[in-house]
């Protein structure tokens, strides 16, 4: 029981990190992308972009590292309550501290999967204006 826990836990966190490498991947891609002589050949647009961008990337990042940050939390905290399960008196207390374990599992998994959502849709949002900024340069 306690391994499936885990195994769950472990397949929703590279779940998580999978979908932040692929928009990483994304977002550099349309960073190769950008046209290197838009709107002329202005130097000060370029810079402002590449400004724009190095700006967003750290932003994301940052989330990103908070993140990670949190289910590392998250993971060694269900570690310790899971040895706790093996205090359990009795078989009813053991199934009672294992549900728990789910449902903090399930809640990690919900709360990563949320944040990772606001995150992709602000970076989404960004890269849009980025995108017609440079459209209307």
């Amino acid at each position: 029981m306690v391994d499936m826990l885990f195994e769950s836990f472990r397949k929703a966190s590279e779940s998580t990190l999978e979908m932040q490498q692929d928009l990483f991947r994304q977002w550099t891609q349309q960073w190769m992308a950008m046209p290197s002589n838009a709107a002329g050949s202005s130097g000060d647009w370029g810079r402002t972009m590449q400004k724009r961008w190095a700006e967003t990337a750290v932003q994301s990042l940052n989330r990103h590292r908070e993140a990670l940050d949190a289910a590392y939390r998250a993971g060694i905290q269900l570690v310790e309550e899971t040895f706790r399960a093996s205090d359990a008196k009795s078989p009813e207390d053991y199934r009672r501290m294992v549900e728990e374990l789910w449902r903090k599992v399930f809640e990690i998994f919900k709360t990563q999967s949320e944040t990772q959502f606001r995150d992709f849709q602000s970076w989404a949002e960004k890269s849009i204006d980025i995108q017609k900024a440079a459209a209307s340069a």
